[in-house]
């Protein structure tokens, strides 16, 4: 065989020639022209990986700078059967001689390496499939034997102990000494098995020989037999971590697995030898055992590293990729493997598994969304309406993302949708939590109840819901209830200081404002407006949280309002007496005016003290009844000023109503009447329905003051002309009033009858007439008594005493009919129990007014007879004075 005696000759020769060159490319080896000798620089024939690059000593081996080829042996397993088909096509059988003629120059030695790897292998029991099972692997003494390849040296001693040992061996070849050490030996014999192969050949020559001189029928047997028994190469741990960097992840997941089967089964041989005996071998196999473990739980690390990125990476990316569908093959294979340990009866307690890398996806998920939302430190106080709106968004896009890139990806067992709600909720709710750790604003309180019971609801869960649904009932609160319960408790304190601090010390200003602006006509003032405006929001921030909130603020807002409407009262009553007290003429119009505008803070604090009773009536009826009985004596307080300010000025007119000159002289109520419509100018500045107190007040002033002047009894009249002029006096001037006050929206209306009905009693004749009318007068005003209809009779000039009496027992009768009625009766209904009778009929007026009447009477019957035309004599001769 001249060519394998002259293959080292050649190989060890000077620079790479064409022959072997060509050899050397035929290997597979991929050793490129400009390295000077193969065997100078063995790294990079026999590298980890299985092709030319170079491992330097100080790149990383965690990083997976080396890249994956194919296994050398594989390629000379490839050449060797391409030449061989060669060979078939070029004749089919030849000499053995013609065999060697550089077309397949080793193809012998390619069958050497075959028959020695399968000698080798048939001694061990098992071997191992080529999916890479954890079936059928084989034992830690056939792996002894078989190897695998050097480049599996320990992670954690490689890129140290390899750096000395590889320098001190290129060293050795270069200077030509081929005798090394033992363990340079050993690393020679684990980095080179072509050399291996090569010095195998020399001793079993004789062998291939007679092989080699076989036909080509007797060849093709064993080859197919070869064939059949070709097992797969173990990979290194570089090149596992090679798979894993370039993300080939169930493959790389594999030969984890793989290689993990060893570690255990050397563990358990290395416990077996140990019991035996305590040498420094099975100590150097117990540090080989641990390195490997340790190796494996790095290649572990760095698999989950590159599992939970592509889990990251998911929802990111516009679709999840083939990535994830190998990260869901992992999970199921690692399930799997850790279920076979569990029901294993080698399964030793404290072991490597499980991996329950199941569980370590979901935490992995819950990492993802952690890193994914606005951090804590993001939230700014005062603003955290923006963070939670960052929030929400974030999170609405990523579940929308994993609802399109991933839950199809997934086996419907792991519920992925359910896994990420989840997460993102927990990842949620810790940012709530490190936030309400602290004191919040009022503001940032009110924001962050509202997206826990409303927004987070309908505008997240609600949102995600829509496309895929998932279960409630696994999502614990965002936050603890007592966590919740303290912020509704800030809301409640908040609202209850506001009352009784700050909108006490706006009461304090205004009242200092009031004295200070008394000369200024301001008719209206921003109290009401300010105090409502500072409770409003809370009222409706809290109404629009939660029902149960907004009841319980409401509450508290009423409670506090209920108080500083009390300290109003007693501040508008010390500002009345003040200016009663010190008031001068320049004064009157500001403090008319500023009564007005006090009047004016009532109508909108009486409302806006009914909308916050209405939301829990029963509980609000208490401070209700204080705040409106507060409110009520400020109007009734003002309404009294004011009406009290136009009696000083029109008094003196009633003073010279229903007297001898009044018959026949207008005056003394035209000024009555232009001074009320000058004042109500002024008082129209009031807003209802104060304002229709005030009228109603002057109205019943103006009315019951007429008829004090009527019940004087300053006029008698003593004929029928004289109570004809009275009456129709009294009806003009009561039409007057009612015109008035109807234009001055007085809702009083049922007043302007008084005086219609008095006119009608001094005009008619006939006792039934006046019988009647004094009935509906009665009627109409339950408080009229005996004495006012007296005193009316008398003006009248009625002195018959029967007559009287007849007339007089109509409200004796009435009186008896009603019981007690006018007893009953409301102050607003009421007019004759507030108009005294300061005159009776004396005797003397009485005596003359028969007089009057006796001597008109004659006069009368001496016109009749002088008037020839007359026929029949006046019915009435009282018409005639």
């Amino acid at each position: 065989m001249p060519i394998l005696k002259n293959l080292p000759i050649r190989l060890k020769g000077g620079g790479p020639t064409l022959d072997n060159t060509l050899i050397l490319r035929r290997m597979s080896l991929n050793i490129t022209p400009h390295h000077r000798n193969p065997f100078d620089d063995n790294d990079s024939i026999h590298d980890n990986s299985g092709h030319g690059n170079h491992w330097s000593p100080g790149s990383s081996l965690l990083d997976g700078d080396v890249p994956r080829d194919r296994n050398p042996f594989e390629d000379e397993e490839d050449e060797n059967e391409a030449n061989e088909g060669k060979k078939g096509s070029s004749g089919g059988g030849g000499s053995a001689k013609g065999s060697f003629k550089f077309k397949s120059p080793l193809k012998t030695l390619g069958k050497l390496g075959k028959s020695l790897r399968a000698s080798g292998r048939s001694k061990g029991t098992e071997t191992p499939s080529p999916q890479g099972s954890l079936q059928g692997t084989p034992s830690p003494v056939e792996k002894k034997k078989r190897g695998r390849r050097s480049s599996e040296g320990s992670l954690l001693r490689f890129a140290g102990k390899y750096r000395d040992t590889f320098s001190s061996y290129k060293e050795s070849l270069a200077n030509g000494d081929l005798n090394c050490s033992e363990s340079e030996c050993d690393l020679t014999s684990r980095r080179l098995p072509f050399m291996k192969m090569v010095g195998l050949g020399k001793l079993k020559k004789e062998s291939m020989a007679d092989h080699s001189s076989q036909g080509p029928e007797e060849q093709l047997v064993p080859e197919e037999v070869v064939e059949q028994v070709k097992p797969r190469e173990p990979l290194s741990v570089l090149e596992i971590l090679q798979l894993v960097k370039k993300r080939d992840l169930f493959l790389a997941d594999s030969h984890i697995l793989e290689l993990e089967q060893e570690c255990n089964e050397s563990t358990a041989a290395d416990r077996g030898a140990m019991t035996q005996s305590e040498d420094s071998a099975s100590s150097s196999a117990k540090d080989g055992g641990r390195r490997k473990v340790k190796d494996v739980e790095l290649l572990y690390e760095e698999l989950q590293k590159e599992l939970w990125a592509v889990v990251r990476e998911s929802l990111r990316s516009p679709t999840a990729g083939p990535n994830l569908g190998l990260v869901v093959q992992v999970l199921q294979q690692e399930e799997q493997a850790d279920k076979d340990w569990a029901v294993s009866e080698g399964a030793s307690p404290g072991g490597p598994r499980p991996r329950c890398l199941k569980q370590r996806w979901k935490e992995a998920v819950e990492e993802a969304a952690e890193g994914s939302l606005p951090e804590r430190a993001e939230f700014t106080d005062g603003e955290l309406d923006r963070y939670l709106n960052r929030l929400q968004a974030r999170v609405v896009e990523d579940l929308g993302a994993a609802n399109r890139n991933v839950i199809s990806i997934y086996p419907e067992e792991f519920q992925v949708f359910q896994v990420y709600v989840l997460s993102y909720h927990q990842a949620v709710s810790r940012r709530l939590v490190a936030i309400t750790d602290n004191q919040l604003e009022i503001t940032d309180i009110y924001s962050l109840l509202d997206w826990l019971y409303n927004i987070y609801k309908r505008d997240v869960l609600g949102t995600v819901c829509i496309t895929s649904p998932f279960s409630h009932l696994q999502l614990s609160p965002l936050l603890p209830s007592e966590t919740v319960e303290r912020l509704e408790l800030d809301c409640l304190n908040f609202v209850r200081a506001k009352v009784t601090t700050e909108l006490s010390q706006v009461l304090e200003e205004e009242e200092k404002r009031w004295m200070e602006t008394l000369h200024i006509e301001e008719y209206q003032i921003t109290l009401a407006q300010t105090v409502i405006q500072r409770l409003q929001v809370d009222l409706e921030r809290s109404a629009s949280i939660n029902r149960n909130l907004g009841s319980r603020v409401s509450q508290c807002s009423l409670n506090g309002l209920a108080d500083f409407l009390y300290s109003f009262q007693r501040k508008v009553e010390m500002f009345h007496e003040k200016v009663q007290n010190s008031m001068f003429g320049d004064s009157e119009d500001g403090y008319v005016s500023k009564t007005i505008a006090l009047v004016n803070c009532c109508p909108p604090l009486r409302g806006f003290v009914q909308h916050c009773a209405q939301c829990d009536p029963g509980v609000s009826e208490d401070s209700l009844r204080r705040a409106n009985r507060a409110l009520d004596h400020i109007v009734q307080q003002g309404v009294k000023v004011l009406s009290e300010r136009l009696y000083l000025h029109i008094r003196p007119f009633f003073e010279r109503l229903v007297k001898r000159k009044w018959l026949s002289n207008s005056e003394p109520y035209d000024q009555i009447e232009a001074l009320i419509k000058d004042y109500f100018k002024k008082y129209h500045r009031m807003d209802s329905p104060p304002y229709q107190l005030l009228v109603a007040e002057v109205h019943r002033r103006v009315v019951m003051e007429y008829l004090r002047s009527i019940m004087r009894g300053r006029i008698i009249c003593t004929s029928m002309k004289m109570r004809k002029r009275m009456a129709g006096r009294l009806r003009d001037e009561g039409k007057q009033i009612k015109v008035l006050f109807k234009d001055l929206e007085s809702p009083s209306s049922w007043l302007d009858s008084a005086l219609s009905h008095i006119s009608e009693i001094i005009q008619l004749e006939d006792v039934p007439s006046i019988q009647m009318e004094v009935g509906v007068l009665a009627r109409e005003f339950q408080d009229v008594r005996k004495k006012h209809v007296s005193a009316i009779l008398n003006i009248r000039g009625m002195t018959r005493q029967s007559e009287r009496q007849e007339i007089l027992n109509i409200v004796k009768d009435i009186e008896s009919s009603d019981g007690s009625g006018s007893a009953r009766l409301s102050r607003e209904r009421a007019l004759f129990s507030e108009v005294p009778v300061t005159s009776e009929v004396h005797c003397l007026n009485v005596g003359l007014s028969r007089i009057a009447l006796t001597a008109s009477s004659c006069f009368s019957t001496l016109r009749t007879r002088r008037r020839k035309t007359r026929t029949h004599v006046q019915e009435n001769p009282d018409d005639v004075l």
